[in-house]
């Protein structure tokens, strides 16, 4: 080989052993190396993979001739999900991979995600699955990661016209993935990063600006249920310096089990937990993302709705809820071990929250206002403002707080 790239292929030898060393020979074709992970747990293959399910299932915490004897394929699918992931993250960490593809039907497809999910966001991950398609979820599959699903059309059950050009097409991807980015980029300023939702996007568009014109590079998170966890991941892995978040949706959704709820409830925790500056304000955390009006559950029947697009309708928190919910945003910031602050708009928490639109309700706005203010700590300062979340006296307030706390902290671009 003449290149210095290895990308790991993953791959249920039991069922797909003639797939797998096919795909391997047209991603070789292109001068990059394999490593080719068995994570079957029926026969062993015919030809020797470069770790084998033994090593996988070891891995996993049990060794693969118990996990058979159980008899218990769930279990054992499970533990060979810890396998690989674990021994795709040492392979990664120790540089010998840039790249993971995995080929599989919905067990294959289940522990291949798995081991890519190990990796960080912006490592060339690329499944190749029978489950695809329809109505299936992918969440799942995906989390948090930028994971490229491609269907295979056909079931994976040997070679044939169609399955070798799907097979084609899957290695030119993956290796195109790997040859082709500049190792060299890196944040251009400080990186932070700043939440929105599309009923804060006026007010967070000005704020992004306004960071960049101070040399911070903005990441941009949107909260739609994957959006903030994803943010907290990368918090976690150390990509930013700070967190402007003026979107909190995920937390109010989850209290409702709303169609853009968290994904997790750790949601508001990384950036505390590390000790970031982080400024908080509380965007569109007063309502629920549900779907069209006819499948709007009973419980939500007569609260205030705003018709958002065809799919999505925002319904209004009740004040219980609402009170629950900044119970719990208080709680979460009380535990941070850096500088927050927490700006609140007295005329609307979202675009539809403002005198004269249907989500207007000053007084279950107020419910969550005192709640929070009675459950924060006094150490936290609470700011509020009469202006609108997305007006640019409240954007600009809040910005001015963050790039004083995060040249206070010195976290702000070197001039």
């Amino acid at each position: 080989m003449d290149t210095n790239k290895t990308i790991l292929l993953i791959a249920t030898l039991d069922t797909k052993e003639e797939e797998a060393f096919y795909l391997k020979a047209r991603i070789e074709k292109n001068r990059i190396r394999v490593l080719l992970m068995d994570t079957g747990i029926l026969a062993p293959p015919v030809r020797k993979p470069d770790i084998s399910q033994e090593e996988v299932a070891a891995q996993g915490g049990v060794a693969l001739k118990t996990s058979l004897q159980q008899g218990d394929k769930f279990a054992s699918t499970e533990n060979m999900c810890r396998g690989a992931a674990r021994l795709t993250a040492s392979l990664f960490h120790e540089g010998r991979i840039q790249g993971v593809i995995g080929i599989g039907g919905g067990q294959g497809t289940q522990i291949a995600t798995t081991a890519m999910r190990a990796l960080p966001t912006g490592i060339p991950g690329l499944m190749v699955s029978t489950i695809a398609n329809g109505l299936h979820r992918f969440g799942p599959y995906v989390g948090t990661r930028d994971l490229t699903i491609m269907h295979t059309v056909c079931d994976i059950q040997g070679l044939n016209f169609l399955t070798r050009r799907i097979l084609q097409n899957a290695a030119g991807a993956i290796c195109g993935m790997v040859l082709d980015p500049d190792e060299t980029i890196r944040p251009e300023g400080v990186p932070v990063a700043l939440s929105m939702l599309g009923t804060t996007t006026i007010g967070a568009l000005r704020a992004k600006r306004a960071l960049q014109e101070k040399g911070y590079e903005v990441v941009s998170f949107h909260q739609n249920g994957t959006g903030g966890i994803a943010m907290e991941d990368m918090i976690l892995g150390g990509a930013f310096d700070g967190v402007l978040d003026l979107n909190l949706h995920e937390i109010g959704d989850y209290r409702v089990k709303g169609l853009h709820a968290a994904l997790r409830g750790d949601r508001l925790t990384a950036a505390g937990a590390l000790g970031l500056p982080q400024v908080v304000a509380p965007g569109s955390i007063n309502y629920s993302v549900q779907g069209p009006p006819e499948s709007i559950p009973e419980g939500m029947a007569g609260r205030a709705r705003f018709y958002n697009n065809p799919q999505f309708t925002l319904v209004r928190l009740g004040v219980d809820e609402l009170k629950d919910v900044a119970r719990e945003v208080a709680s979460k910031l009380n535990r941070a071990r850096g500088p927050v602050m927490v700006f609140i708009p007295l005329k609307g928490f979202s675009y539809p929250d403002r005198e004269g639109l249907p989500h207007w309700d000053p007084e279950g706005n107020e419910a969550f206002i005192d709640t929070l203010e009675s459950s924060l700590s006094k150490s936290i300062p609470l700011v509020k403002l009469d202006t609108h979340i997305n007006d640019a006296g409240f954007i600009d307030a809040a910005v001015a707080a963050f790039l004083s706390l995060m040249a206070k902290y010195k976290r702000a671009p070197e001039n």
